[in-house]
């Protein structure tokens, strides 16, 4: 199957869509690797730069994975793997050579049920130019009998599971959330532009270690903006 040149449809948004179907459709096997740049480009007739592009996007979906002087990858992945912000939003953002971003809204020290807890809320978004563009606005509970100390640290311009990992020895392993749609906020309203009341996308759920601890509380707020690109495959015996 080719391309149609004089379609209105760009010819890297259709190699991208025929690339993601051979991968969804079980063509092109989890972990196999593609055709180079240079292949797809003369079987297709088109440019290497068009190729590249179809590519680029099929990474930011987690669909390939580029190995340095390797080649790319087919990269399916469960559901659960593909949600990028449940991992490190710190991690995520510079795999994507962008600069990640943090302003601190509120880190104070509070107790509940008696367990002293450090509150961390960041609006966390990204660099581009001079120009700031916010994601998402979290709020961490971090228990301080598992982390003594951890107020101390500078969460503007750190990653908080850095720190966790680093210092402490204790690395998130899962996370369980709850989505809903709820109203936005005022902090929402600063931080995302939004000029009036707006229904937005909010998770709440609780973040484990390895050990099955309780390790972070956690809420968060995205901006209208984000796009989540979810990918998996079908169990036909479900069906």
């Amino acid at each position: 199957m080719g391309v149609e040149k004089n379609s209105s449809v760009p010819i890297y948004i259709q190699l991208k869509n025929q690339l993601k179907h051979a991968i969804l459709s079980g063509e092109i096997k989890e972990g196999r690797k593609i055709s180079s740049e240079t292949q797809l480009a003369e079987k297709y007739q088109i440019t290497r730069t068009t190729v590249r592009r179809a590519i680029s996007e099929l990474v930011n979906e987690n669909l390939l994975r580029k190995e340095h002087g390797k080649g790319t990858f087919v990269r399916l992945q469960p559901v659960s793997h593909t949600m990028w912000n449940f991992n490190s939003f710190t991690t995520h953002i510079q795999k994507k050579d962008k600069i990640p971003v943090s302003e601190i809204i509120d880190q104070s020290t509070i107790t509940i049920d008696g367990i002293e807890y450090l509150k961390l809320k960041r609006a966390r978004g990204v660099k581009e130019d001079s120009f700031y563009s916010y994601l998402t606005i979290d709020t961490s509970l971090i228990p301080l009998s598992l982390f003594p100390g951890i107020v101390d640290y500078d969460f503007e311009n750190g990653s908080l599971y850095e720190v966790m990992i680093q210092e402490y020895g204790i690395s998130p392993d899962r996370v369980e959330l709850s989505m809903k749609v709820q109203k936005s906020n005022e902090h929402a309203q600063k931080y995302f532009g939004i000029k009036k009341e707006k229904s937005l996308l909010f998770a709440e759920g609780q973040v484990f270690s390895k050990e099955n601890e309780e390790i972070e509380k956690l809420q968060i707020i995205y901006s209208p903006t984000v796009d989540f690109k979810l990918a998996t495959k079908i169990d036909p015996i479900s069906l």
